[in-house]
């Protein structure tokens, strides 16, 4: 049966002012921010609730994607590199001492451009693509030792996704326009899939049925059946699905765009768009040149309890916090020039 095409349903459009006051509607948001500053070669971890730049701490060049750990205490940043480097390790954060210096592992030259990363339940184990090598690797964070290398034989292995027990990941292959799945417990890639051209933004729904791909140049939004990679819906009205981010209860999915200066929040049961935020102009947070320019929302991560998506706007040195059921920006934080990924942590460092 041919795929059904889902367009954006009433998708409403709100023009908020980011400002650094929580809506007084909703509850307080809480927890820890960390947020990667590819310009500034820095990561910055902020105190949600009081909006606190708690660290900006300098890393080596190009600082991709975060991951946290199950028990909120880590950080991992992949270290890809830029134009002027090639990045081949991963800078670890203890988040009960924020302002501590990481400490670095090593990948070796064979697994260079490090970037999309996924924690195993176990909080031990880390999932690492690796761009150059077409592969994902399986590290073991206690011994800093590759448990396993995958190759996904395609080229530009970017991002990576893990179902919620950890049994089955997904990534997808920029360059080679597909998607690779893999079997976890059997270390070994099950799958490709062809999708389309630039797919990068990526997310499995926490059941495991269904992965959502983000197409950068057909501006569509593609789910995947988990079991065989076939396309089964394509969502409309997106410039640019560059990150993807689904709710632990398996009911929304927000998605940023920066191809059009919005942030999507969608109903992954019907795969229709039921509200979209419109990111105004504005001024960076930081730095010597205050002009207006387009925010370019880019990052996405989401609460442990599904009630508040976090966003990277990368041309100006913030993360938005926005409250998912109310589909409403609560306030920003300030990071980094250049913040990319993005990773939200419920644990809070003690106040010193």
């Amino acid at each position: 049966m041919a795929p059904r095409f889902a367009a954006p349903a009433a998708a409403l459009s709100a023009a908020v002012l980011l400002s650094a006051t929580a809506s007084p509607l909703s509850a307080q948001p809480k927890g820890t921010i960390v947020a990667s500053n590819m310009d500034a070669h820095s990561v910055t971890i902020v105190d949600v609730a009081s909006a606190k730049n708690l660290a900006t701490i300098p890393v080596r060049e190009g600082p991709h994607e975060v991951a946290i750990s199950p028990d909120g205490k880590q950080a991992v940043v992949a270290i890809y590199g830029n134009r002027n480097s090639v990045g081949s390790s991963l800078a670890i954060f203890d988040l009960t001492k924020p302002a501590g210096e990481p400490r670095y592992i090593e990948l070796g030259a064979g697994n260079q451009r490090p970037h999309g990363l996924a924690y195993l339940p176990d909080g031990k184990h880390l999932l690492i693509t690796g761009e150059r090598a077409q592969r994902v690797l399986l590290m073991n964070l206690e011994t800093q030792a590759i448990d396993s290398s995958m190759s996904t034989g395609q080229a530009t292995t970017h991002m990576v996704s893990l179902t919620a027990n950890g049994g089955h990941a997904y990534t997808t292959n920029i360059a080679a326009m597909s998607v690779s799945a893999i079997d976890v417990k059997t270390r070994k890639v099950t799958g490709t899939w062809p999708v389309g051209a630039r797919i990068e933004g990526l997310s499995v729904t926490p059941d495991g049925k269904e992965v959502w791909v983000g197409g950068n140049e057909s501006h569509l939004v593609y789910a995947l059946d988990a079991a065989t990679g076939a396309v089964t819906h394509r969502m409309e009205g997106f410039g640019m699905a560059y990150r993807i981010g689904i709710t632990p209860d398996n009911r929304t999915a927000i998605i940023s765009d920066p191809g059009s200066e919005k942030i999507h929040i969608a109903d992954v049961a019907t795969h229709t768009i039921r509200k979209t935020i419109d990111i105004p102009a504005q001024a960076p947070s930081a730095g010597a040149d205050a002009s207006v320019r387009p925010a370019s929302p880019q990052g996405v991560t989401i609460s442990r309890d599904g009630k508040y998506a976090y966003v990277t706007l990368k041309a100006v040195a913030k993360v938005v916090v926005v409250d998912i059921a109310r589909g409403e920006v609560l306030k920003s934080l300030t990071v980094g020039a250049g913040s990319d990924g993005v990773g939200y942590s419920p644990f809070i460092p003690a106040a010193k």
